[in-house]
């Protein structure tokens, strides 16, 4: 046993054939750099606003060199970790366990962030640099925004430490080797010198991220989550300046940022999940999803309080309260997927690697922050009491507060295993997601596309009640003629559903005739186009989930098991033709690529006697060896249809596979307004720093 023990202790100092040590050296030595120039930069700043009235710039300038130098070592730890990834050198635990030799270039850049220490290196390194856009154009108010920038940087690089300091672990290091995961485990290869001759290649990355839009998802919705620090440490600033309103000018451009580039990451992650997997849509409520929505859903309510605080001295506590919850709600998003608090009720959440601890501590610090700064000046941040109903303001905060109710709903829900773990409670959460969600949040999305149907006729302060409602009049006729079709036809026959359209339908006539006809002053033409593209995203949204059917059933002579798998799937043997929902089903042939088969399935129909191609479909089966096979659905898509088909189970012998075929109608009309509220976010935000820069160069 003492022997034992003997060579477990030695092992450690045992030189090791084929390891690349510089590079663990190199890492680590930059992580701590990182994080030690993030404190000190912190202090920096914070102390050189301390003396306000006697700065000292010799202050500001060495905090702005730590800060740089901050963002440099960052950088190296990235570049480090990307030569370890790219040359597979797999003595290194994060990327024997994220990549192999196999992954094309594409989805090796994935493997970075496939993994929480990556992540947390991509959200860091996405803060650091808005952080030197701050030094830049932040101005009076650079020292006490940076220094919560920086304090944020703190949390963000201590991820990534990898010490244990009285029995508690401190971050979780990329650069830790694989024989240093399996220390004091006997019999393992790594009792040899020469081990690597036996680690021929890595885990792999999981075949569902083996896809382009998750090339792109996660770095596009970590710039989100960066962006939404800046109200959060412009509103910290102003209560540290005593400047109550004056913070509204500068953070306005960042929340606008911030909803384009978490808006874009969602729905990038909608467009993967629709290409990816196998339930038919781009929205399943996972819990995962819903954290990332959550702080977008807020700082829309953000957006809106803002504007109504800096045009009318109103509703400046809720701009207040709801900029510094977003990123509350980030962190908590965070704390969410990476504490493995969600990995019994989600798919998408990584487990608890032991970060619990240290993910509560950042939340709960920001929290105080928060809490300590409005309790300690609510009295000072007065509204001036606005009677006026029929005013756009008006219309606006109730408008924003429902969003707020939407996002308290959603996130409430998503948070029971927290209150189970926390309280020792065993709420079940919802078994059907999809439907609890959407039934809860129809009531929220028809008032919003009613208010902001009505909000696109008035103008700021007061209003005629018969001019406007006489305004009113003409899109409301329009949405109800337009609503008329969908009932009759019966593509909407839910009452409910009928209402939804109708208002759809009244807010999309009434931003277009805004964009066309100018109806409100100041017109603000990249908010009505993200308003149309939102209202055409209900529209998809309400048509296709309200019609959306599996059109595959089993017409073979061969029995699926069971009546569900009978009435939803259809069995093909190879060059076998079958009907289908109008169409003649043909399984042609399999092509076989890597670990990737493809099926090919063409699509017919039958015109004057004759058989007529269509289309051809190919879904795959990935079968990857350590993590099993998944499923890649293959689409055609149509102006407003989607024929959506995915392979349920393969057969060798005989050759035949069982499909299951979708039918998605107006899908593209929801893609279509998603695109369009994204650009018009894009649109609105181009806008406002150009009149910053106008107003900025007036001033001088």
């Amino acid at each position: 046993m003492y022997l034992c023990r003997f060579k477990q202790r030695t092992s450690f100092y045992m030189n090791f054939a084929g390891e690349h040590l510089i590079y663990r050296t190199l890492g680590s030595s930059f992580v701590w750099i990182s994080f030690v120039t993030s404190l000190i930069s912190t202090a920096l700043f914070l102390f050189h606003f301390s003396r306000k009235e006697n700065p000292l710039k010799l202050i500001r300038g060495i905090a702005r060199s730590f800060y740089i130098l901050h963002v440099a070592s960052l950088l190296a730890v990235i570049i480090v970790l990307y030569i370890l990834i790219f040359n597979h050198y797999f003595e290194y635990t994060y990327v024997w366990q994220y990549s192999s030799g196999t992954l094309p270039v594409k989805y090796i850049i994935s493997c970075f962030w496939a993994g929480q220490e990556g992540s947390f290196l991509v959200w860091g390194i996405c803060q650091a640099i808005l952080g030197l856009f701050l030094i830049r154009k932040a101005g009076d108010w650079e020292s006490p925004v940076m220094g919560i920038v920086s304090l944020s940087q703190v949390f963000v690089t201590s991820m990534l430490l990898g010490i244990t300091v009285f029995g508690y672990k401190i971050g979780s290091s990329p650069f830790i080797l694989l024989r240093e995961t399996y220390t004091g485990q006997p019999g393992t290869i790594f009792e040899h010198p020469d081990y690597l001759q036996f680690v021929n290649d890595g885990n792999g990355l999981n075949p569902l991220l083996e896809n382009i839009w998750m090339t792109i998802h996660p770095p596009i919705l970590f710039i989100g989550y960066a962006l939404a620090l800046i109200p959060f440490a412009y509103a910290i600033a102003a209560f540290m300046k005593k400047d109550l309103s004056g913070w509204i000018r500068p953070a306005l451009p960042w929340v606008l940022l911030s909803l384009f580039f978490l808006g874009a990451g969602i729905l990038l992650g909608g467009a993967w999940a629709y290409v990816s997997l196998t339930f038919g849509g781009f929205w399943a409520w996972d819990p995962v999803e819903n954290s990332s929505l959550v702080p977008w859903l807020t700082l829309v309510a953000t957006l809106h309080f803002m504007i109504i605080s800096k045009r009318q001295h109103f509703g400046l506590l809720s701009a207040f309260i709801f900029s510094l919850l977003s990123y509350i709600l980030v962190l908590y998003a965070t704390f969410l997927t990476r504490s493995g608090v969600l990995s019994e009720t989600s798919a998408h959440s990584f487990g608890d690697n032991g970060l619990t601890t240290q993910l509560l501590v950042y939340l709960l610090v920001f929290v105080a922050l928060m809490l300590v700064f409005i309790v300690l000046n609510v009295r000072k941040i007065t509204d001036s009491s606005k009677d006026e109903m029929l005013s756009r303001e008006f219309w606006m905060f109730i408008g924003s507060l429902i969003i707020a109710l939407a996002a308290f709903q959603v996130i409430f829900t998503t948070s029971i295993p927290v209150f189970n773990k926390v309280f020792g409670t065993h709420v079940a959460p919802p078994t059907d997601n999809v439907g609890f969600y959407n039934r809860w949040q129809l009531p929220y999305a028809l008032l919003v596309a009613a208010f902001i149907g009505i909000s696109q006729f008035l103008n700021y302060s007061s209003n005629h009640w018969k001019k406007t409602l006489k305004k009113l009049s003409l899109p409301a006729v329009l949405a109800l003629l337009a609503t008329l079709p969908f009932v009759i036809s019966g593509i909407v026959i839910q009452y409910a559903f009928i209402l939804f359209l109708f208002f759809i339908l009244f807010g999309f006539f009434s931003t277009l005739a805004n964009i066309l006809f100018r109806t409100s002053v100041p017109r603000n033409t990249g908010g009505a186009l993200t308003h149309l593209g939102f209202l055409l995203f209900l529209l998809g949204t309400l048509i296709t989930f309200s019609n959306s059917r599996v059109i595959s059933t089993n017409t073979s002579r061969y029995d699926l098991g069971d009546i569900k798998n009978n009435a939803e799937n259809l069995m093909l043997v190879k060059s076998d033709t079958l009907y289908m929902a109008g169409f003649y089903i043909t399984y042609v042939n399999k092509t076989r690529l890597e670990n990737t088969t493809s099926y090919r399935v063409d699509f017919l129909r039958m015109k004057d006697g004759k058989m007529t191609m269509q289309f051809s479909l190919y879904p795959s089966v990935n079968v990857h060896p350590r993590m099993g096979a998944v499923y890649n659905p293959a689409t055609r898509h149509y102006p407003l249809m989607d024929y959506y088909t995915y392979i349920a189970q393969v057969g060798e012998s005989p050759d035949y596979i069982v499909i299951k075929a979708i039918m998605n109608p107006f899908i593209n009309v929801l893609w279509a307004g998603a695109l369009l509220m994204v650009f018009g976010l894009g649109y609105a935000t181009v806008r406002r720093i150009r009149l910053r820069r106008v107003s900025s160069r007036q001033a001088q």
